[in-house]
């Protein structure tokens, strides 16, 4: 019972970006900007840090400046530039906050660790808003190109032939934000299931990978080398905020839990967008 928020957090961001991958660019932001003020709620509470309305603010601030810079740049080099921006900044005030507080404050390095690793997370959910604006909308391919120009992957050797790799789903393209996030969505539904660590890290990251490929074959115009890539990146991160989570026990609190629910969804936006970037030409 003390992880239904947890769960329920994850599956909320999952899903709400599954959907707005759908709806474009502005509501991909608005839904990234509202997972952003549910990881700065519940984060300093999941810390048990002192300052939380100012850390809270700072966090909330660094991950909507980095969402609305990737939602309005003009070229795909800058999508992440915000993202560095609202992160620097985001941990210079995290240390002004500290200086403020004066000196002899209880627990300022606890403090100022999970604040600022608040603001990373925050920040990072930015690749989910420069992920769907990548490739089509901003590197200058036209839409209708297909699995077999844009969406085709790297080879793993010089000499190989990666449309080998590709397949083109009965209806129509899969975006890959779409595919990321529904892949999440799958992911954290294997992590909830109450079975011993080993079993359940090698669910989640052989489910993950399984799923995304899965969709693809379905339904899309991906690469399989590029799902079952994109899918253990997946598997991999929540396998390892699970086993952090069960390490560390529930979260006290239902904003704690919300927070931790939401993080590695989040996280993923920068893992996805930076897999589109290395891996699509």
């Amino acid at each position: 019972m003390k992880y239904i928020p947890v769960a329920a957090s994850a599956l909320f961001a999952a899903i709400t970006l599954a959907l707005a991958s759908w709806a474009g660019t502005l509501a991909m932001t608005l839904v990234v900007c509202g997972i952003c003020l549910l990881i700065a709620l519940g984060w300093p509470q999941l810390m048990g840090v002192a300052a939380r309305r100012s850390l809270s603010a700072v966090i909330a601030a660094a991950g909507i400046i980095a969402a609305l810079g990737a939602a309005s740049v003009g070229t795909a080099e800058q999508l992440f530039f915000w993202s560095s921006v609202a992160l620097a900044f985001g941990v210079m005030s995290v240390f002004l906050i500290q200086v403020l507080r004066g000196t002899g404050r209880p627990h300022r390095l606890e403090s100022t660790i999970g604040a600022c690793a608040g603001v990373l997370i925050s920040t990072t959910a930015a690749g989910w808003v420069a992920g769907l604006r990548y490739p089509i909308e901003l590197a200058g391919v036209p839409e209708a190109e297909g699995a077999r120009g844009i969406l085709a992957v790297r080879g793993l050797f010089a000499v190989e032939d990666t449309t080998l790799l590709a397949v083109t789903g009965a209806s129509g393209e899969l975006a890959v934000v779409t595919l990321a996030a529904s892949t999440l969505l799958v992911g954290t539904l294997l992590a909830v299931i109450p079975l011993r660590n080993w079993l359940a890290m090698t669910l989640v990251v052989t489910g993950s990978v399984v799923a995304a490929v899965a969709m693809t074959l379905a339904w899309g115009e991906l690469t399989l080398l590029f799902a079952g890539t994109l899918g253990l990146v997946a598997g991999l991160l929540l396998a390892s905020f699970r086993r952090f989570l069960v390490a560390q026990g529930p979260p006290g609190g239902i904003l704690s839990g919300i927070a931790v629910g939401a993080a590695p969804i989040a996280a993923m936006g920068a893992l996805t967008y930076f897999t589109e970037r290395l891996l699509l030409v």
